[in-house]
């Protein structure tokens, strides 16, 4: 019987480790090393698409290719001595077929993680007490994955001379999205005094994004 118990336990021990999530910290990018570098008048604008599985897994916990997401690090740098004003909400991904893809939220793209199959599994395997363990790691987990791409997703920023700022802007393209490899990163600037705008294009390269194979008709 005590055997049994605590293999059990060490079962349900292993089973609610896998669902955890432990925050890293994102590398401060440097603009000089970043794929995509454009300055246009008085604005400086770097991008760099985190595609590869390994960054991906050491950054997010995961691999956003398999759920459709695809997490860019932006970098911007104002040296003129306007205010620029900059707002996630601005910045949209022009695909090859000409449609745009306006950037989702930190909760967006924490959600698409979220599975109840480990909570079921558990509850088969250990009745209610291992789906409630299961569920309350799940919870923290999920919790503590939103936290943490908030954290390092890019806020809205007034830039003032010589002041920069960076961060990850995330894209969730919809299901019906032919795959594509590349695409154009437009970027708004707004001058707070005079309230006009400019936008810098980046070319970006080597992406990935599997999306429907389905011929259009």
């Amino acid at each position: 019987m005590y055997r049994c118990r605590s293999l059990w336990l060490l079962v349900l021990l292993v089973f609610t480790s896998c669902a955890t999530y432990t925050p890293s910290s994102a590398p401060i990018p440097k603009l000089d090393a970043m794929p995509a570098c454009r300055q246009a008048g008085s604005v400086t604008c770097g991008a760099d698409p985190y595609v590869q599985p390994d960054r991906q897994k050491a950054t997010f916990s995961g691999d956003l290719n398999k759920i459709g997401v695809l997490p860019i690090q932006v970098f911007l740098q104002n040296q003129g001595a306007r205010e620029m004003l900059v707002r996630p909400s601005d910045i949209v991904l022009t695909l090859p077929n000409g449609n745009e893809v306006s950037c989702a939220s930190a909760s967006a793209t924490a959600a698409k993680f979220e599975s109840t199959g480990g909570v079921i599994a558990s509850g088969i395997a250990f009745g209610m007490i291992g789906a409630l363990v299961a569920s309350s790691a799940e919870d923290k987990a999920r919790a503590s994955r939103l936290e943490d791409y908030r954290r390092k997703e890019l806020k809205e920023v007034r830039l003032k001379k010589d002041e920069s700022a960076h961060g990850f802007i995330y894209f969730i393209p919809s299901p019906e999205t032919p795959s594509f490899t590349e695409a154009i990163l437009k970027v708004r600037f707004i001058d707070v005094e005079e309230g006009t705008s400019s936008v810098v294009d980046l070319p970006l390269k080597g992406l990935v994004f599997q999306g429907s194979t389905k011929q259009p008709e």
